[in-house]
């Protein structure tokens, strides 16, 4: 036994001595960060000269330096959760407390216009908000949602919020994603005209949706839409759409509920002239606005009659910033533009009657 024992000793001796112990594995590799290229590119101001190899990231209107700057931030996000991919459940963690600790009933202030209350609220678990609005009449003081008395008036039989979007519901429309450009509701408010970023395509879409129904009209459904406008009416109106380059150069008008085709109403062939609508406050007019660098004009166009063409009521040499309003058969003008061939550094303000004859138009200090 003695001799059993020895020997069986004397193996475990030699298995430990010619044991070793597995080497420990290597952490993997820091992912590496990526690195956007360079274009040299050379500036001089005040007798300095630099270069800037990234300055190509603001050229926002060259297709191909853009294309390269969605592929770098891909890159930049596939990073960031490759270096955070350790922590997601710290992340998971602060998300929860952070979210407990935030009112889901968020709202923004109620904005009045005409017999209506217009706000944006976020429902529980969205990641997008709803447009709503409710009559002023039925509820005078803004009450949250959650409330039982918000969303019906048991006096008059009305139900006091109206869901008119929701973002989540367009976010569906374009691959998960909802950013809207513009939004404006008709002045009898039966209509909302907005413009949807879809990003597969790289421009704004335009639809108009029915308030009351709350379908999407038939038309229009213009593409690379940079700015709308209503006409008094509410079923008439304009929008711009810009060229490959991103340059508002066509204006055309469309009829809500009309099988017409939508009806071109300016094109500007000057690839330096770019073009800019707005309604008038009380919506008898729409704006037209075209500058460049070396002119600026501005059009009016009578909302009533669409189609009679544009009058020009301004026009300067240079680029200035021009806002037209009509009050009382009075155009005001506020601008910046020069006066007497000197460049001002404010804005002031000009009147003229409607009915003063265009050519030329006298306009004198806005009372």
């Amino acid at each position: 036994m003695h001799r059993l024992l020895t020997t069986t000793r004397h193996r475990c001796l030699i298995l430990v001595r010619h044991y070793k112990p597995p080497k420990p594995s290597k952490p993997p590799a820091p992912p590496s960060p990526p690195k956007p290229p360079k274009k040299l590119q050379s500036y001089t101001f005040h007798d300095h000269t630099w270069e800037d190899p990234y300055s190509w990231m603001s050229s926002l209107n060259d297709k191909v330096a853009m294309r390269h700057m969605d592929v770098y931030m891909e890159q930049e996000e596939k990073y960031t959760e490759a270096v955070l991919s350790d922590t997601e459940r710290l992340q998971s963690k602060l998300q929860s407390e952070m979210a407990s600790r935030l009112a889901f009933d968020l709202s923004t202030p109620p904005l009045r216009w005409g017999p209506w209350l217009y706000y944006r609220r976020v429902e529980e678990g969205k990641q997008y908000p709803v447009l709503c609005r409710r009559l002023a009449s039925l509820n005078e003081e803004f009450i949250s949602h959650k409330s039982p008395a918000a969303g019906f008036d048991f006096t008059s039989g009305k139900k006091i919020e109206q869901k008119l979007l929701d973002y989540n519901h367009e976010a569906e429309r374009f691959g998960g994603y909802a950013y809207e450009e513009l939004s404006e509701v008709s002045p009898d408010h039966r209509f909302l005209a907005y413009t949807m970023y879809d990003k597969d395509n790289d421009y704004f879409k335009l639809s108009v949706r029915n308030l009351n129904s709350g379908s999407l009209c038939s038309k229009p459904q213009a593409v690379r839409v940079s700015n709308i406008a209503w006409a008094k009416d509410g079923q008439t109106l304009f929008y711009v759409v810009t060229d490959d380059n991103k340059r508002p150069y066509r204006i055309y008008c469309s009829i809500i509920g009309s099988t017409d085709e939508d009806v071109l109403l300016l094109e500007e062939p000057d690839e330096n002239v770019f073009v800019n609508i707005r309604h008038t406050k009380d919506f008898h007019f729409v704006t037209v606005n075209t500058f460049s660098t070396t002119s600026s004009k501005v059009f009016l166009i009578n909302a009533a009659d669409p189609f009679a063409g544009m009058t020009l009521v301004w026009e300067c040499e240079g680029l200035a910033h021009c806002i037209v309003e009509h009050h009382q058969r009075y155009i005001y003008l506020f601008t910046d533009a020069a006066k007497d061939g000197q460049v001002v550094d404010h804005h002031y303000l000009l009147r003229t009657p409607v009915d003063a004859p265009s050519s030329p138009r006298i306009w004198e200090v806005g009372g």
